[in-house]
């Protein structure tokens, strides 16, 4: 390990460098794979996906799909879609979902730019119980 003479230190001579490497990339893949099952304390899957891909300015669906541990679809919930573009000051938009079979919810949304955007699934179940679910809507391009 060298200490330059700013305080900085080089960690590609010390001996855990690798470790910590190997670590922090799986804490990465961890965190990444978080983005397609939720709240597993409660034995629930939540999947999403926006129609068309790649999304695009313009209209677009949100579907989601929820089940329980047996993967069998969770119905009666009530699910409010929330888009925004991923920095402050852009408008914000609502729309409840619909569900068109048991445990599949979909909603309508405009993407009225290009660029990144965030979705915020608002859930609530039969039972009462709520939850939060997010996902990023990265590249959305020009129409």
């Amino acid at each position: 390990m060298e200490v330059y003479p700013a305080g900085g230190i080089q960690l590609r001579d010390s001996p855990g460098w690798r470790m910590l490497l190997l670590i922090t990339c799986l804490v990465a893949i961890g965190a990444a794979g978080c983005g397609h099952t939720a709240d597993l304390s409660q034995g629930i899957s939540i999947r999403e996906e926006i129609t068309p891909q790649p999304a695009r300015v313009g209209d677009a669906m949100v579907s989601v799909q929820l089940s329980d541990r047996t993967a069998a679809p969770i119905a009666k919930a009530a699910i409010m879609v929330e888009a925004e573009m991923n920095h402050p000051g852009m408008e914000v938009y609502f729309k409840a979902a619909i569900e068109t079979t048991p445990g599949h919810y979909e909603a309508p949304i405009t993407f009225n730019m290009a660029g990144d955007w965030v979705v915020l699934l608002h859930i609530t179940l039969a039972d009462g119980k709520k939850m939060e679910r997010h996902f990023d809507v990265r590249g959305v391009v020009p129409h």
